[in-house]
């Protein structure tokens, strides 16, 4: 069922005789799986179409008529809870700045109305809750849902977040770094759709990233691939929270740029002494680009990816300067790599890590929807 499922997303709307010849299964078995899903009301049929000779065929594709998912993306200055479709589409964004709380406690003062509103709404309205996927910023431990004393982020350290989450809402709930929240965004809905291998970096108050090799997510044995972040940029630099000299994060995130210039508090500020030509603000931006320049030449040599997506708070403030940034890439990389250099903007700008945590529950459907839809019917 996951195979059939599978194609239907990957190809959007396809016929029951494209789904034969790409899966290998007997017609007659697509014709019980696709009978199944649709009395799950996981897919549907759609309008018969024309087809190449004439002949009419009907489509199947996903149902967006009855399931719902809730995003969570609980970040260091913000708190973003979006509702999708099973198509990726927002349903609904509500977004609250954090940025004077602090801590499990103060959070939650937020989280908990929110959700149990969002919730009511949802069923209120005769749709089904699938569950609450969720970003945070790691690391985390996996086998507990317990965050592990993440950078830049004070108070969070060994709490029990998807316990806590489950409690009190009662919803199958998947936790992620937002970097790999943001990752599978792309993955399910976005750029990544037929792309085996990408990596997702954003750059905010911090950096992190996700990487997807053979369609699949990798955390590495300590949760810690893709902490692009953390890689050292500079030899001798600061000390990082996460414990090593020279991180990225210290100099290229927000804080780490405005702590290099002397002459504001914000990158609006900053940007402004750009444009008016000021000689320590244009040298802050071409040192911070060479920075992104020196992570993205360590992430292709590192990862090998076909695409690249940046996205975050910081994107918008550098997204003028990408066609430098990937011509200087190009004269640093392998030749014969050069020219499949690709780097993109992420597909929903400061909703992505909420998107994509609710992506965790559209992958877990893909893979096993009978279990899914019965540990959603329990909650």
């Amino acid at each position: 069922m996951s195979e059939v499922l599978e194609r239907i997303w990957q190809f959007q709307q396809i016929s029951r005789v494209e789904l034969v010849e790409h899966t290998g299964l007997t017609s007659g078995t697509i014709t019980n799986l696709t009978h199944e899903l649709i009395g799950l009301k996981i897919i549907r049929e759609f309008e018969a179409v024309s087809g190449n000779v004439g002949r009419r065929r009907v489509m199947l594709g996903l149902d967006s008529s009855l399931y719902r998912i809730i995003g969570l993306d609980i970040g260091r200055a913000t708190l973003e809870v979006v509702v999708v479709d099973l198509n990726g589409k927002i349903i609904k964004s509500i977004e609250r700045d954090m940025s004077e709380r602090r801590g499990p406690d103060e959070y939650f003062d937020v989280i908990g109305p929110l959700l149990t509103e969002t919730k009511r709404e949802i069923e209120n309205a005769g749709y089904t809750v699938l569950g609450l996927g969720t970003s945070v910023p790691g690391p985390m431990d996996y086998s507990t849902g317990e965050l592990l004393n993440p950078p830049n982020f004070p108070g969070w350290s060994g709490f029990p977040l998807q316990r806590t989450l489950e409690e009190r809402f009662g919803m199958v709930t998947l936790i992620e770094d937002d970097a790999r929240t943001s990752a599978m965004a792309e993955r399910w809905y976005g750029l990544g759709r037929n792309v085996q291998d990408l990596v997702f970096i954003t750059m905010g108050i911090g950096i992190g990233g996700g990487v997807v090799s053979g369609g699949k997510i990798v955390r590495g044995t300590n949760g810690l691939c893709g902490q692009v972040g953390h890689m050292t940029i500079v030899i001798d630099g600061k000390i990082c929270d996460c414990g090593n000299r020279g991180c990225w994060e210290t100099v290229g995130s927000i804080p780490g740029i405005l702590g290099r210039w002397s002459g504001g508090g914000s990158m609006e500020q900053l940007r402004e002494a750009i444009r008016q030509g000021d000689a320590e603000a244009l040298r802050c931006l071409e040192d911070t680009l060479g920075y992104l320049e020196t992570a993205l030449i360590n992430v292709y040599n590192l990862y090998d990816p076909e695409l690249v997506v940046l996205g975050g708070r910081l994107y918008p403030y550098l997204a003028d300067y990408l066609l430098p940034v990937r011509n200087h890439l190009r004269s640093r990389l392998y030749a014969f790599a050069k020219d499949r250099l690709r780097i993109e903007p992420s597909t929903f700008g400061t909703s992505q890590s909420a998107v994509g945590a609710a992506a965790l529950l559209f992958g877990f459907l893909l893979s096993e929807p009978v279990r899914l839809l019965a540990l959603a019917e329990g909650g």
